[in-house]
């Protein structure tokens, strides 16, 4: 009578093969998930922006991008700042708002910190009238893997790039 089932030990060594499948797999699957969210993240700001300044153009008047009170890794607004301050307030327009489901670590220039505005020439300006550009840095998990920056140029225009970020800009107080 021929048996039609697994030995104890072939169960035993198809777990331990299974076990080092995975185990090797998790760690790039982690990683993969990363840059997936922070790609995700850096298109959606790279939209919202865009759309301000798109809208900035077409209604003749400045538009404001600004984070809410947990900074832009919670997420963004997209308004017209009636009073011209830099931040979001009742009574004010609100054309769009994104929020992050899961935050993302990002770190924005000290000019860009607070508030992205563009004036009706679609050239992104400070409340003062001066010149506005600087990086969002989009930070991975792993401080070795490469992470995402936009950056926006003196007169607004972005652009995308890929790089390893200082861990600097990274940390919580960075």
């Amino acid at each position: 009578m021929k048996s039609r089932g697994f030995t104890l030990l072939e169960l035993m060594v198809a777990l331990v093969v299974l076990g080092i499948a995975v185990s090797i797999a998790v760690p790039s699957f982690s990683s993969l998930i990363d840059r997936q969210r922070i790609d995700s993240s850096l298109d959606v700001l790279l939209r919202g922006l865009r759309t301000a300044r798109q809208e900035a153009i077409e209604r003749n008047r400045p538009i404001t991008v600004a984070p809410p009170a947990g900074g832009w890794s919670v997420g963004w607004r997209v308004f017209i700042d009636d009073n011209a301050n830099g931040s979001y307030d009742d009574g004010e327009r609100l054309l769009r708002e994104e929020l992050q489901p899961t935050p993302i670590n990002i770190h924005a220039a000290s000019s860009i910190a607070n508030y992205v505005r563009f004036n009706p020439q679609g050239e992104s300006e400070l409340l003062n009238g001066g010149f506005q550009a600087g990086t969002f840095r989009f930070c991975p998990q792993d401080e070795s893997s490469k992470g995402r920056l936009l950056v926006m140029n003196r007169v607004g225009r972005l652009r995308t790039a890929s790089d390893v970020i200082d861990p600097s800009y990274c940390s919580a107080d960075g």
